[in-house]
This record gives structure tokens, sequence and C-alpha cells, in this order.
């Protein structure tokens, strides 16, 4: 009657109550027998996190969990006032400058994101792959090679270049296992290293969540932490080794099975459409790293220059035109908005947490129990777990940012670490996890079984993962 399917799954009577009807009834409860602000122990912030993990892990809706633990937390603190004391934080989150700097970012730099996809200039890279690559021993490091020019989007690193590369796997008779296993791997280490993408903008507005803006802007946080972000740069450096041929084939690996290949879903070409060249790809992304350095790597002055600068250039070379400027503003803020509410919740939930003095009652207890020194490994490792199981990836980050960072700063942890260690661990559940979205869009790619695909990666992201848990150890106690 109770079985786990008939809880996990949406449409059973059984899963509403367990999500709709326990939190009606925590936060009815909370508002009208809390004894109020003044009257609660810090501690009770743990029966917040443990709804938080309960609702994420029965429903798997985040915003969903976050919109609820806002109310939660709030009906803790204001009892009965709890729709006007969301109504409050609300208005003080949405003035808050810090917010609305890192939404303009992300939305900006996915604005250019877009007019880069627009002008085609992908097809001038595909080209020139297949001129360059006439080997089939060559054709893992072209895979490896061009993951960098598509840095500053992750599904467009799969979606595009997976659509580039998949076809030549069978033309040259390699397993399409081993071009999945590159492509897949490099998606989320390569987006989280490199500074100027949207997902290097969410970061950082995780960092001035999490209390590190003391250095100017979240950004600057974010560089600091670049070098200790130990999983995606082994991942890159491993898939580099494995590329060239100097990394074993493990497992499934070794045994490819090509009678369980399916059609590849290649992308349509448009021929009456004119593309962009190299030039046009990189062009725009010189002028970008240039106007970053000339505002203090501030994107969102940067890119108010770049953005009308792209869309003139593409627009007198001929290659998009006036409704594709249009489409591009349009779709690269409405393809943020759930980001937007996500980031809203996730600064409220840490001001209200804050409220209660949650924050520094954890961080007691974490310099109580745990050695400053072990706290980016014990990071890593138990986020790696929960990754493992369910990857969050930037939905864990949005929770733990806020509530971890500022334990790290108080008990004496390197920040830093400690947000790379999270970042890490996301970075690890994007690769490991079978039912993460990554998983499922390489497959398709490339033709492939989800489960078949997920296997061949996991030898190696437990290989990455051991490594990277190991120098966060001996970070913890050199930096």
């Amino acid at each position: 009657m109770f079985s786990l399917k008939k809880i996990l799954s949406p449409h059973t009577a059984l899963h509403k109550l367990m999500t709709f009807g326990v939190a009606l009834i925590v936060i009815l409860l909370a508002a009208f027998f809390t004894p109020g602000a003044e009257g609660l122990s810090a501690s009770i912030g743990t029966l917040v996190i443990v709804f938080i993990l309960y609702y994420t892990l029965v429903s798997r809706r985040i915003l969903e969990t976050l919109i609820l633990g806002t109310f939660f937390s709030i009906a803790l603190l204001k009892g009965r006032g709890v729709v006007q004391g969301f109504i409050d934080q609300l208005f003080a989150t949405m003035a808050n400058a810090d917010f609305a700097w890192i939404l303009l970012m992300c939305c900006f730099l996915n604005v250019f994101s877009k007019l880069l996809g627009k002008a085609g200039s992908m097809h001038a890279i595909a080209h020139l792959i297949r001129r360059i690559v006439k080997k089939p021993k060559d054709l893992n490091l072209a895979s490896w090679l061009m993951q960098f020019p598509l840095f500053f989007d992750d599904y467009m690193t799969i979606a595009v270049g997976g659509n580039i590369m998949a076809p030549m796997y069978d033309e040259m008779d390699v397993p399409r296992e081993e071009g999945a296993f590159i492509i897949h791997t490099l998606a989320e280490p390569i987006r989280v290293l490199f500074p100027i993408t949207s997902w290097a903008a969410f970061l950082g507005g995780l960092y001035v969540s999490g209390g590190m803006n003391a250095d100017g802007t979240g950004m600057t946080a974010f560089f600091k932490s670049i070098p200790f972000q130990f999983y995606p740069i082994i991942a890159i450096v491993g898939t580099l080794l494995f590329a060239i041929g100097k990394l074993p084939k493990f497992g499934t690996m070794k045994t490819p099975d090509k009678t369980l290949y399916t059609q590849l879903e290649t992308a349509e070409d448009e021929p009456d459409k004119k593309h962009g060249t190299l030039l046009d790809f990189f062009l725009p992304l010189i002028g970008m790293m240039a106007a970053s350095f000339l505002f203090n790597f501030d994107i969102v002055p940067a890119m108010m220059v770049i953005l009308p600068a792209t869309a003139a250039y593409y627009l007198i070379r001929g290659i998009i035109n006036s409704e594709d400027v249009e489409a591009c503003l349009v779709e690269g803020f409405a393809d943020f908005m759930s980001l937007i509410l996500l980031f809203c919740l996730s600064y409220m939930l840490n001001a209200v947490l804050s409220e209660m003095g949650y924050v520094d009652y954890l961080a007691g207890l974490v310099s109580r129990f745990v050695s400053p020194n072990l706290l980016p490994f014990i990071v890593f490792t138990v986020f790696c777990l929960s990754e493992w199981i369910m990857s969050l990836n930037w939905s864990l980050l949005l929770i733990a940012f806020p509530m971890i960072l500022p334990v790290a700063i108080s008990v004496g942890a390197n920040p830093y670490l400690t947000g790379a260690a999270m970042i890490s661990a996301g970075c690890f559940g994007c690769n490991m996890c079978y039912i993460c979205d990554y998983t499922m869009l390489t497959s398709s790619v490339f033709g492939l079984k989800p489960d078949r695909h997920a296997s061949t990666c996991v030898p190696y992201s437990v290989g990455f993962a051991v490594i990277s848990a190991l120098l966060f150890l001996l970070a913890g106690f050199v930096f």
C-alpha cells in the first residue's frame, strides 16, 4: 500500500498526501503554535532543513520545495502573520542590489549565447573538423577539443558538439560510447571553470548569498575558488588522457555493443540560411573578454556594451535579422524565469535562517565536532553521495551554499575551498547519476541506451572523485 513507487509517483493520491499534505500540516502547526521569534531556539532551523531534504527527496521538485520551505521558516518566526511576513521578505529580496546584479548577469549572458547560436557559426566549426580529422585515432581528441569553443552553455556543448561529432564515429567505425563519454564528462567541468558563462554568474551569485561579497562582487570569490575545483580539473585532464589513449578502457567501455545503437537524432540543416564563419563565432567572444577586462571583470556593464555591438555586427553581416535579435532578447530572459524564482527564494530562505540565528548555531555545532581542515573533504564526500543518487546540481548549490559557506567562514575553514567542494560534487553528480538530464541528453544525441551510456562513465567518474577527495583532504590542511 505504501510502496516507494506510489510515494514517488506524482500522479498518486499518496504522493500528494506525502508532499502537499505534509507541507500544509507543518506550515499550519508552525503558524498557530510557534512561540514567536523571541521564544524560538536557534536550533529550530534544523526542522526547516529536515523538511527541505524530505520534500526534495519525495517530490523532486526544487521550486516547490523552496517555496514551501520558505513559508515554513517564516511561519516559525511570524506565526499567523506568515503571509505578510513572506511578502515583506520578498520585497526586501527583490530590492537587494546583489540579487538584481546576478539576475542581469545571468540573463545577459544567456542572450549572448543565443546570439552566437542564431549566427549559425557552428557549421563552420563542423566543416573545419571534418577537413582536419582523417584518422580514427584522432577522433576522440577532436571531440575533446571541440568542447572548448562551446564552453558558454552546457546543453549546447552536448547537443551541438554531439550532433557534430556523433555521425563521425559511425563514419570512422569508432565506438559511439567513447565520444559520448568525452562530451558528457566535459560539459559541466568546462562550464564551471570559465568565468564568462551564465553558470559562472550563477556561482558568483551563490557566493554573494553565502556572504562572500567583501571583496567587491561574488565573481571575485568565484575566481578565487577556480584553482580548488579539483573534480572539474581532473575530469578535463582525465578525458584528455583517454582521448589520446593514455587512460585505459574500463568496464563496458571495453565491450561496445553496436547492436544496441539507435538511429542518430542529428540536427537538420537549413539550406537557405546564411551561416556565420569561424570569425563570427570567435570575434564576439574576444570582444566580451576585452570588455570584461575594461570593466574590472564586471560582466553586467561589459554585456551592456558587447550585446548591442554583437547584434549590430551580425545584422551587418546578414547572418541574423531584426526578428532574430528580438527573439534572442525575449528567450534569453524567459529561459531564466525559473532560475530567477529559485534565486529569489534561496535568498529569502537564507535571510530567514540568519534571522533565526541558525547559521551561527550551525557554525558553533560544526566547530565543536568537525575540524575546519576536514570540512571541505566532508562536504565533497557527503554531497557526492547525494548527487550520485539524484543529481540536483545547481538546485543542490542553491540550497547548500547559503547555509554551508557562512559556517565555513565562522569555523575558520577556507571558504573558497569549501565552495569549490560543493561545485565539484555537483559536477560529479552530472557525470555519475543515471537519471541526470545530462545523461539522457547525451544518450539521445549519440543514439545510446541511457543505462548503457551511464555505466560506461561510472569507473572514470568514481576514479576522478576519489582523487578529488584526497586533494580536498590534503588542501584542507594546506590552505
